[in-house]
C-alpha cells in the first residue's frame, strides 16, 4: 500500500484546457474518464484546486521571463482570441448528456471569465494565507516584485521572439492562470513526502498529475508548448525538503531537453530520457554523445519503436541505471505521443505496454516516492483511455481504499470492453465506444509502422550505456 495523491477537478482540467495543443478537451476527457470509472474514491487525497505563485517560477526561470509571461493584461480574451465557441465546445455535449440523463455531475465553469473568477478567489484565499503549494518559507523567497507595469503590447516584437512566444507557445488568454494552476497541480504532490529515517516507518507515497510533464521549458524560453518546466522547480522543491537522490525518467516521443540541461553537471539528479532522434526532428537533442553515465542518460530511438524494444530498454537500461543510483524519489514523466494512434505517427507503443514499463519501475522501487507526471498526447481520445488505464493500474495495486483486496471498477482487457457511460461518451462514438480500438489488430485504429529499431542497434545501445559489470 501506498499514500495515493492527485491533483484533478473539473477546475483544473478547465484551466489546463486552455494550451492550444490541449484542442480544448485534452484534460477535461481525461478527468470526466476517470471519473467515470468511480477512481478518486481510491485516493487519499484529491487536490482540487492547485495554485502556485509566480514568484515559484524563480526557483529556476529567470525574473525577466516570468514578467514576460505573467502580466495581469493576459488574464483575459485577447485580441485575437475572443470566441469562447471552441474552448466551452465540451460544456453543449455535457448539457446534452445531462437533459437526457437526469444525472449532476461537477460543476462545470461555462465562461473562460467565470472560470477565471473561481481562480481569483482561489488566488485571494491563498495569498491571505500566505501560501503556495510550493510552500516555501516568505522570508526565504527572492525578494522581487513580479507584477508588470509595463505597457508593451500583447504581440511586442521585442519579447516575442527573446521568449519564443509565438508558432507553438505564443502568448494566449489567460495564460498566467493556466501556468499558476497547471505548476501549481505538480508542485502540491509533495507536500507530504518525507525521508525515511531509522525512527520513523517510511510512507510512500505515489503523486499524479495529467496536466504537468512540461520538460522542454528552458530558463528564459519557452519551447515546444511549454512556458514553465514545473518538472525542474519539482525537483528543486524536493531538494530543499532534503531528498538529493532523485531519478527522472522520461518517456515522452520527445527529449526532455529543458530537464536534461537544467540538471546536466549534477551529480545527485539523474536523468534519463527516451526519445525519437531523427534529422529534423524537434527538439533535436539527446543524441549519444551527450551521455554522462550513470546520471546523464539519453536513449535516442528510431522510427517504428514498440513495446518489445520499450521492454528490452526499461529491463536492460533504464532499471540497471536506477539501481545505481538509487533514487528517493523517481519522477516518470510518462507523455503518450509515441503511443498508436498519435497524429505523429513515429512509434506504435501501446497503451498497455507503455503502462507495463511505468508499473515496473513504480513496482520494483518500493522504498522511493513516485511522481507521475503528463506531457505530449495529441490524440486526446487516446490519452484519455491512457491516463485512465495508468491511473486504474496503481490504484488496483496500490491503494489502502480497496475492500477486501478488490476493486469494484473495471477496465476488462478483451477487444469488446466498452468505455464507461459518462458526459462525454459521445466524443467515442466513431471508435464504437470501444477502449481497446487502438491496441487491437485489424481495427481501423491499429495501423503498423515499420521498425527501424533493430535488435543489434538496442543492444549497442546498452553495451554504450550500462557496462557489463554494472547490470544486477
Amino acid at each position: 500500500m501506498a499514500k495515493l495523491i492527485i491533483s484533478s477537478s473539473v477546475f483544473q482540467s478547465q484551466v489546463a484546457d486552455l494550451l492550444p495543443c490541449n484542442k480544448f478537451k485534452k484534460s477535461q476527457l481525461t478527468h470526466s474518464l476517470i471519473d467515470a470509472y468511480n477512481l478518486f474514491q481510491y485516493f487519499d487525497e484529491v487536490i482540487k484546486e492547485p495554485y502556485c505563485t509566480p514568484m515559484d517560477y524563480l526557483r529556476f526561470h529567470s525574473e525577466s521571463y516570468v514578467k514576460a509571461i505573467t502580466k495581469d493584461q493576459y488574464n483575459k480574451p485577447l485580441p485575437y482570441d475572443n470566441s469562447e465557441e471552441d474552448w466551452a465546445q465540451l460544456n453543449e455535449i455535457r448539457d446534452l448528456w445531462q437533459q437526457s440523463t437526469n444525472e449532476d455531475s461537477e460543476r462545470r465553469y461555462k465562461s473562460r471569465s467565470e472560470l477565471f473568477r473561481a481562480f481569483q478567489n482561489i488566488k485571494a484565499q491563498r495569498d491571505e494565507e500566505n501560501e503556495s503549494e510550493f510552500s516555501f518559507p516568505a522570508p526565504k523567497r527572492p525578494k522581487v516584485v513580479i507584477e508588470s507595469t509595463s505597457s508593451e503590447s500583447v504581440d511586442d516584437e521585442n519579447i516575442v521572439k527573446k521568449f519564443n512566444l509565438s508558432g507553438d507557445c505564443p502568448i494566449f488568454s489567460y495564460l498566467p492562470m493556466y501556468l499558476q494552476v497547471t505548476t501549481g497541480a505538480t508542485l502540491s504532490l509533495i507536500k507530504n513526502l518525507e525521508k525515511s529515517t531509522k525512527d520513523n516507518e517510511f510512507e510512500r507515497v505515489i503523486g499524479i498529475n495529467w496536466d504537468g510533464g512540461r520538460h522542454h521549458a528552458l530558463r528564459q524560453k519557452a519551447e515546444g508548448f511549454c512556458y514553465i518546466n514545473d518538472i525542474v522547480l519539482l525537483i528543486q522543491a524536493l531538494r530543499k525538503k532534503g531528498f538529493q537522490k532523485i531519478s527522472y525518467v522520461d518517456f515522452d516521443l520527445h527529449h526532455g531537453d529543458g530537464v536534461d540541461n537544467a540538471f546536466k553537471f549534477s551529480n545527485s539528479i539523474q536523468t534519463i530520457s527516451l526519445h525519437l532522434y531523427e534529422g529534423g526532428f524537434f527538439p533535436g537533442t539527446g543524441g549519444l554523445d551527450s551521455n554522462k553515465p550513470p546520471n546523464r542518460i539519453n536513449i535516442p530511438l528510431l522510427h517504428g519503436f514498440d513495446d518489445d524494444n520499450l521492454n528490452l530498454i526499461v529491463g536492460k537500461i533504464v532499471i540497471p541505471l536506477l539501481n545505481q543510483h538509487k533514487p528517493d524519489v523517481i519522477i516518470i514523466q510518462s507523455g503518450g505521443d509515441g503511443l498508436m494512434g498519435d497524429r505523429f505517427k513515429e512509434w506504435q507503443l501501446t497503451i498497455r505496454g507503455l503502462t507495463r514499463a511505468i508499473m515496473d519501475i513504480i513496482n520494483l522501487y518500493k522504498q522511493s516516492h513516485i511522481i507521475v507526471l503528463g506531457g505530449g498526447g495529441y490524440n486526446e481520445l487516446v490519452m484519455s483511455r491512457f491516463n485512465t488505464y495508468l491511473t486504474w493500474s496503481i490504484v488496483r495495486k496500490y491503494s489502502s481504499h480497496i475492500t477486501n483486496g478488490l476493486i469494484k471498477e473495471y477496465i476488462e482487457d478483451d477487444s469488446d470492453c466498452v468505455i464507461q457511460d459518462h458526459e462525454f461518451i459521445e466524443m467515442y462514438k466513431e471508435e464504437h465506444y470501444k477502449f481497446w480500438i487502438y491496441d487491437e489488430a485489424g481495427s481501423a485504429q491499429c495501423k503498423k509502422l515499420i521498425n527501424f529499431n533493430k535488435a543489434e542497434t538496442l543492444a549497442r545501445l546498452e553495451r554504450k550505456l550500462v557496462p557489463p559489470s554494472k547490470h544486477e
